[in-house]
């Protein structure tokens, strides 16, 4: 995770550059004190709508217990109001539960044995966003996600045709309520597209799924985050 601060430390550093080398010396114009700038579009100004929207989806890489590698896909939606403000929906799955093994007891007849079982589940809820110099090419913005989600266990018995999609069997599973805040370096590509990346922390206080004997499995860690937006901005 030390090359996730690093690379985020460097993003902050190319932003406070781009804040610190515009001209605040000439006259504003009225006319052209709503626009935003992008990488592309510096000569050619527009005005921001007072509400806008955005839809797009996120990638994100993180750890579980026992150093499992995970990846989370994930989508979000929602409104923008006044530049600097945005209210949504946000979610994440993960997909790559084939790689994600973890050894639990399940019963044989009447007795237990241990049994290699993947991990699935994901968890979403509402969007908060703060932006800072939402106008400006490069931006820091900081996203706030409060919801709930859910893990579970699943392995194939042997007996069950490798070609048959069903036939899945759960072993144990647990809800949880998340609180995810973080930090993102949002670029403005074009007037409708912004590319973002940053950092999040993922707090799960009431998870309760078994690791194994006797421990929990714990997924408050560190994500580090890519973020398409695609909208009115």
């Amino acid at each position: 995770m030390k090359k996730i601060l690093a690379l985020l430390s460097l993003l902050l550093f190319l932003v406070t550059t781009t804040v610190a080398q515009e001209d605040y010396s000439a006259k504003p114009d009225k006319q052209n004190q709503d626009e935003i700038k992008t990488l592309f579009r510096k000569g050619k100004q527009h005005k921001k709508p007072v509400v806008g929207f955005f839809i797009g989806p996120e990638f994100a890489y993180t750890q579980f217990t026992g150093s499992k590698n995970v990846l989370l896909l994930g989508a979000s939606l929602g409104m923008t109001f006044n530049h600097w403000i945005s209210i949504g929906l946000s979610g994440y799955g993960i997909i790559n539960s084939g790689n994600l093994k973890y050894v639990q007891q399940v019963w044989d007849n009447f007795d237990k044995k241990d049994q290699s079982v993947n991990l699935y589940g994901g968890y979403g809820g509402l969007l908060l966003e703060f932006q800072v110099l939402p106008k400006s090419p490069v931006h820091v913005s900081f996203p706030i996600l409060v919801g709930a989600g859910g893990l579970t266990y699943m392995y194939r018995p042997d007996y069950v045709d490798h070609y048959d999609w069903g036939g899945y069997m759960n072993v144990d599973w647990d809800a949880f309520f998340v609180v995810q805040p973080g930090v993102r370096v949002e670029l403005n590509i074009v007037k409708f597209f912004r590319i973002g990346i940053g950092a999040s922390y993922r707090y799960t206080p009431n998870l309760e799924l078994p690791l194994d004997k006797t421990n929990d499995l714990t997924i408050n860690q560190f994500n580090a985050n890519l973020s398409l937006k695609f909208g009115k901005f």
